[in-house]
């Protein structure tokens, strides 16, 4: 039987893999191989590929694979064209899958009642809480609510309204059941506008209803001011509550408040209007506030006009005692038609009550509430874009005295003074002394009591100083220190090693370092960075020596030179000993100043030239009055110890700019309510009437309003450069007027 079979018939319905760089040629013929099993020496009906075989030569109704793998001849493949829906749609309108289910309408469409729809069914968790909240049983409701108020506060960013038909509609019909324990009536929603929608409780779902703030007059609130509830209350205003909040929630996504405020502005309406005229009852304002939120994040796909039950509910608000009510409805009023490409979109400014207009004003002067003074500022924006409401605005307010000036001052609100300098001539100090000072021998007789390493440090104390920008090399210092303390005839001097010494100095001076300087060329520098030679020796508690100029003709140095702690010290050293005066026996420090016998007086301090032309003089006192001229004034017992920095030779002169710049986000754009403020004030510049104002002496408006204030907004422009670009755009708008 083996023998009988052909070849094909023993590894049918397999392919045999191609063989390297040889094109791989399928066969397209249907296999059943359950038939070959059955019967394989039976006749198989004959495909177009077998046909097209034994057209150019095959024997055999089955060609084997050398002849279909391209060894001997390469054979074209051959393909069966299938009608898809693709390629003959003509052949598919109509029909309809059995398998699958039939497509859904358009469950948003007036003329189809959305409580027939029927939405697929899931498993999955947001499905069971959609179906929960969907079945009205008490259970289910607790169970949905708290998982949504989880999801939405969770996965806020990814739970759509789109995904979950009647999601929203179903939140809303379950958050104004809160009608139902404030009044006892339930509301009904009407779809249908073929209906009638007159009773009391019927809401015009489909596309709101205009007049339910009459209705919500008409029905009287029954619920009670005490906090006494029942369990079913309770329960009732917490399913309330978590559906509130879920809307809340879900809306902060802006394609969920794009989708409710499209597909149900009807009942979003409705709904957002009961709930912010709840009675002012504690309990309820958490609902309050959580539908001001929703209000804020659809108003701004929303039409509206001076009639709109919502933004009358909305003005409303401005009014409550409730700090939070007031900036959600500030908020939620300025977001108006914002994403609206319609300009008529928001024709509710139009007609704004006075008292509303004089509300917001007042909201104006509270600088310590930055929340409120910021939406009040965004309503006035919008509302001063019109030049009929600036019309109106004249009516009500006196621009020149109280509005204007409000607004100027609110320019330089939560700005932060700030300082700019521009150097104009830099700080030039003295050089360093060349040399170090030396050693007086009042000092080298207090040093040399001392011991090391503590008389180095000393020394160093007494004749250098910390300075950054100076340094010295470590030769010269070593050679100073040994010059005047190494004695030839101790071992080694009697002076500390250099390295040691060398270690001192750092040890002395903090910010004193040794470093070594590579210069040009092979030439390399140790040196000692951070410190400075005085220009005269220092005592042990930080005062200079003084030294003596007397000068001495009979002395080889010509000049007395020594050196003395105290300038009473050196004066008594000049009186006694330089000019001969005899003390007198009151007290020390006082001399006899009579009139000498011969003139023998004269001055030689450090070639003075007072009496070179003169001659000595007899007047002692004349005398003594003018050496004490040159001799440093008297130091008081209590006198701190005099700076060591280098004399200033050229001041440093520094020009300054102190402004007051308003806050800016982190790419430099004026922000805040400065920013608006100046954004208001340019368009009322830009929208006053060009007719003129009779009660200020017969001046256009922009002259009557701006004229007086013009020298503070320049002011302003060049202090606060945050705001320059629009305060600008403001007075070029002013200079236009031809004022000055």
């Amino acid at each position: 039987m083996s023998t009988a079979t052909p070849r094909t018939s023993l590894r049918e319905g397999l392919r045999q893999a191609p063989k390297a760089n040889q094109p791989f040629i399928p066969d397209t013929a249907p296999v059943r191989r359950s038939h070959m099993h059955a019967h394989p020496q039976s006749p198989q009906p004959v495909s177009m590929s077998q046909t097209h075989a034994n057209s150019v030569g095959s024997n055999s109704p089955h060609p084997t694979v050398d002849s279909w793998e391209g060894r001997e001849q390469k054979v074209p493949m051959s393909t069966r064209e299938v009608a898809t829906p693709g390629n003959r749609p003509g052949l598919f309108i109509g029909l309809n899958d059995r398998g699958k289910s039939a497509k859904q309408p358009d469950f948003y469409d007036p003329y189809f009642p959305l409580r027939y729809l029927e939405v697929p069914k899931s498993d999955h968790i947001y499905k069971r809480a959609h179906y929960g909240l969907q079945s009205g049983i008490s259970d289910e409701v607790d169970f949905a609510l708290y998982h949504l108020v989880q999801i939405s506060n969770q996965r806020w960013d990814k739970f759509k309204f789109e995904g979950f038909p009647l999601l929203a509609e179903t939140l809303m019909e379950k958050a104004i059941d809160i009608s139902i324990l404030c009044t006892g009536v339930k509301w009904e929603l009407q779809y249908d506008f073929r209906q009638p929608t007159d009773r009391v409780n019927v809401l015009n779902s489909l596309h709101g209803t205009r007049d339910i703030l009459e209705k919500i007059k008409q029905i009287p609130v029954t619920l009670p001011d005490d906090t006494l509830e029942t369990y079913e209350f309770n329960h009732r205003l917490r399913n309330v509550k978590e559906a509130t909040l879920v809307l809340r929630n879900m809306v902060l996504l802006k394609e969920n408040a794009f989708y409710v405020s499209r597909y149900a502005k009807g009942l979003l309406r409705d709904f957002l209007v009961i709930l912010i005229n709840l009675p002012n009852q504690p309990r309820l304002n958490e609902i309050k506030n959580d539908a001001l939120d929703i209000a804020e994040e659809v108003t701004k796909f929303m039409r509206t006009d001076p009639e709109d039950p919502l933004w009358i509910s909305l003005l409303g608000c401005l009014e409550s005692p409730d700090r939070a009510h007031v900036i959600r409805a500030l908020w939620a009023l300025t977001h108006f038609s914002t994403e609206l490409d319609d300009q008529e979109a928001n024709r509710a400014m139009e007609r704004v009550p006075k008292a509303t207009l004089q509300q917001l004003y007042f909201h104006t002067l509270l600088d310590q509430d930055r929340d409120i003074l910021s939406g009040a500022l965004d309503f006035w924006y919008q509302y001063t874009l019109s030049r009929e409401n600036i019309e109106n605005l004249i009516d009500i307010f006196n621009l020149p005295i109280v509005f204007a000036p409000r607004m100027i001052a609110l320019l330089t609100h939560d700005a932060r003074p700030s300082k700019k300098e521009t150097v104009l001539q830099e700080e030039k100090v003295a050089p360093p002394p060349s040399e170090i000072p030396r050693v007086p021998p009042e000092l080298l007789k207090d040093l040399m009591e001392l011991s090391e390493p503590e008389r180095s440090s000393r020394w160093l104390r007494c004749c250098f100083v910390e300075d950054a920008d100076c340094e010295i090399t470590q030769i010269a210092l070593w050679q100073a220190y040994q010059s005047r303390f190494a004695d030839p005839r101790v071992p080694g001097g009697g002076v500390l090693p250099a390295a040691e010494f060398i270690k001192n100095v750092s040890t002395t001076f903090t910010n004193a370092q040794a470093q070594v300087i590579n210069g040009p060329g092979a030439t390399t520098r140790f040196i000692i960075k951070g410190i400075r030679p005085l220009e005269t020796a220092y005592t042990f508690q930080g005062f200079p020596y003084l030294f003596c100029k007397w000068t001495d003709n009979s002395k080889p140095s010509k000049t007395c030179q020594r050196a003395f702690k105290t300038p009473t010290d050196l004066r008594n050293h000049v009186f006694s000993d330089h000019m001969n005066l005899a003390t007198s026996g009151e007290a020390p420090g006082h001399y006899n100043l009579d009139k000498a016998e011969s003139p023998i007086h004269t001055c030689l301090w450090d070639n003075c030239t007072k009496f070179r032309s003169s001659g000595p003089s007899a007047n002692t006192a004349m005398v003594a009055g003018h050496v004490s001229s040159h001799l440093p004034e008297e130091r008081p017992a209590d006198a701190e110890a005099p700076s060591s920095k280098r004399p200033v030779l050229q001041e440093r002169i520094v020009r300054k700019w102190f402004y007051l710049d308003t806050p800016v986000n982190e790419r430099g754009e004026p922000v805040g309510v400065a920013y608006k403020a100046a954004l208001v004030l340019r368009n009322l510049a830009r929208n006053l009437p060009d007719r003129v104002a009779q009660q200020y002496d017969g001046l256009s408006w922009k002259k009557a309003v701006f004229l007086s204030h013009r020298p503070r907004i320049v002011e302003i422009w060049d202090r606060n450069r945050s705001l320059r670009k629009e305060l600008t755009e403001l007075i070029m708008i002013l200079e236009r007027e031809e004022y000055y």
